[in-house]
């Protein structure tokens, strides 16, 4: 009786192994049909389930760049609905007619921009509350720590009060045109009203 390795039936022992596995009897004369046989049904599949996860993998990647172009449109979208939101809460008729007065070659104009941004500074200090019968009284009781632009106020109604007391007594150039409007849009950015 030879020993080792030599004596060992491995087919013998692969077709008891398949036998209790699957219940099929197979001899090991024709054992190594079966095995071939099983080998090719096993690489079909595979083959098959390989090009199966193939267009799966393709088509879930073609689904997921249009979901994400979709994606990146519409927060563009939304992006420029906030913007054009933004800009239309930005604007206010009446600083624009500030501006563009401020902006005009003619001195009674600048005179009317300074005038007309004090107006709005005046509904402006009175629509949240400020206490004081006119501006500069509001002015005075005005808390410091909740207007950072007070002084920019102050200089800015100075200016207007010099220009409607002295009127064309009082020189004007474009550089305080420009200072003074620049103080009110300070006070207003502050606001947030332009």
């Amino acid at each position: 009786m030879p020993t080792g390795l030599a004596s060992l039936n491995i087919t013998y022992l692969i077709a008891s192994l398949f036998q209790a596995l699957s219940g099929v009897h197979i001899s090991e004369a024709n054992f190594s049909g079966h095995i071939f046989f099983f080998v090719e049904v096993i690489g079909v599949i595979g083959m098959v389930l390989s090009v199966v996860l193939v267009v799966l993998i393709i088509i879930v990647r073609i689904r997921l760049e249009q979901v994400e172009h979709e994606g990146f449109a519409m927060l563009a979208e939304h992006e420029q609905a906030l913007r054009a939101r933004h800009t239309e809460a930005a604007k206010n008729p009446q600083w624009e007619m500030v501006s563009s007065l401020a902006s005009s070659p003619n001195e009674s104009d600048w005179r009317r921009a300074i005038l007309e941004a004090d107006i709005m500074l005046a509904n402006l200090l009175t629509e949240r509350g400020y206490a004081g019968g006119s501006l500069g009284e509001q002015l005075k009781n005005a808390n410091p720590l909740q207007f950072t632009t007070l002084d920019a106020a102050w200089e800015a109604h100075r200016m207007r009060n010099a220009l409607a007391h002295l009127g064309d007594a009082f020189p004007i150039n474009e550089h305080d045109v420009r200072a003074t409007i620049d103080q009110y849009r300070r006070v207003f950015e502050e606001f947030e009203i332009i």
